[in-house]
């Protein structure tokens, strides 16, 4: 069955009972038991507790594909991290789009274990996740599924 939230970010969404784009990324990460996938255009040090989030469940042996739009544009804490990762441990995938075609990946996207995932306009940053008015969907079910298949092509190299 299909389930689907509205979440957001902003003061006048918050108060109008939509639940926080952040929270429930760190909830469903927090959740995983299998695998995480992520696809970001950027990630800022003020994201840092959800890629900390991340290396905690690779510690856990959960697979994990983070896709950035372009790794060497990140913030260098960030890009540090982000290497480290999948140094230590050989199921962090890190790709970076910009390496293999001259198109943006803009997408913002968390699936969990195929069954959950966060999909909105939400950049990793300070404003993405706090401060600008953001709106995303929680969804479950099968089109989780249609997202992390569609996460497999770009990781695959399908997008050049």
């Amino acid at each position: 069955m299909t389930k689907v939230e509205i979440l957001g970010t902003g003061a006048q969404f918050m108060k109008q009972g939509v639940r926080g784009i952040e929270p429930v990324i760190e909830e469903i990460i927090m959740q995983a038991s299998k695998e995480i996938q992520i696809l970001a255009y950027i990630f800022t040090s003020k994201a840092l507790h959800i890629l900390k989030q991340v290396e905690q469940a690779a510690k856990k042996g959960i697979r994990i594909t983070i896709i950035v739009n372009d790794l060497q544009s990140q913030d260098k804490v960030i890009r540090s991290r982000l290497e480290n990762m999948e140094d230590n441990f050989p199921h962090v995938h890190v790709i970076d789009f910009a390496e293999n075609t001259e198109r943006q990946l803009h997408a913002k996207i968390v699936v969990v274990d195929r069954q959950i995932a966060v999909i909105g306009s939400a950049n990793f940053s300070w404003g993405g996740m706090y401060s600008n008015y953001e709106i995303g969907l929680l969804v479950e079910g099968e089109p989780a599924w249609k997202i992390a298949q569609l996460v497999d092509s770009l990781e695959k190299g399908s997008f050049c």
